[in-house]
């Protein structure tokens, strides 16, 4: 088979057949992974859990409802158990090979990627309690950056339900956007702080969003670059 179609799917080899019609994509992140889950169904919660963050963290970067960031922070402390968990099965499936090298590593990179997105919130909690404002580029440039980093979860979810060589190439190409998306806005904050368009008092805020949506990205790129290098194996 070309692998421009389907490419092998590393979920199967752990997990028996999983009738995905009935995991609604829109309502993953309100589901829990547990002992019974298979692998396939706790890293879609997981990836649609990280999804539904990142939708929400531009309203929580805004102070538009603080609500939002207490619903993120739950869902973040909720990955930390289901990594340990997926963790676990992983290691005690008596399997080997670099399919399974690849895959050990999913749930502990989705975790990470929550780890990043604390991080931000963690910023947005402060701008909100000491009333520090971004500017309008800057707030602009967030907008963009999380917009394409949810746009990069989203495919790599479709990925993980049906891998395709051209889903996985879109979420690399996807990382390369974003990671010229980070140097750039970089540069032009250092612009405004040097020209008094931004407070030294969000700037440090600003660079750590930024850093943490840059390993955000990388983690992802990761993952499909590993799926990928599992087709080509499969296929080879």
């Amino acid at each position: 088979m070309s692998l421009k179609g389907l490419i092998v799917n590393p979920f199967s080899v752990f997990s028996p057949a999983v009738n995905l019609e009935v995991l609604r994509l829109e309502e993953l992140h309100r589901q829990r992974v547990s002992e019974s889950s298979t692998l396939q169904e706790g890293v879609l919660i997981m990836v649609s859990k990280l999804a539904e963050i990142i939708r929400l963290i531009p309203e929580c970067l805004a102070g538009r409802e603080p609500s939002q960031m207490d619903r993120c922070k739950a869902m973040i402390h909720e990955l930390d158990g289901e990594e340990k968990i997926l963790t676990r099965f992983l290691v005690s499936s008596g399997l080997s090979g670099h399919m399974w090298k690849g895959v050990i590593r999913f749930p502990y990179r989705l975790k990470r990627i929550g780890d990043m997105l604390e991080s931000v919130l963690r910023c947005a909690r402060i701008k909100e309690e000491k009333k520090i404002p971004f500017s309008d580029a800057a707030s602009q440039e967030l907008e963009q950056m999380f917009s394409e980093l949810h746009e990069m979860v989203v495919d790599l979810r479709e990925a993980f339900r049906n891998p395709t060589k051209e889903l996985l190439d879109r979420v690399e190409s996807r990382a390369a956007t974003l990671s010229t998306m980070v140097d750039q806005f970089r540069t032009a904050h250092w612009e405004r702080l040097e020209t008094g368009k931004c407070l030294p008092e969000a700037s440090s805020m600003y660079r750590d969003i930024l850093d943490s949506v840059r390993l955000a990205g990388e983690y992802l790129e990761k993952m499909a670059r590993s799926m990928i290098e599992m087709g080509e194996e499969k296929t080879g």
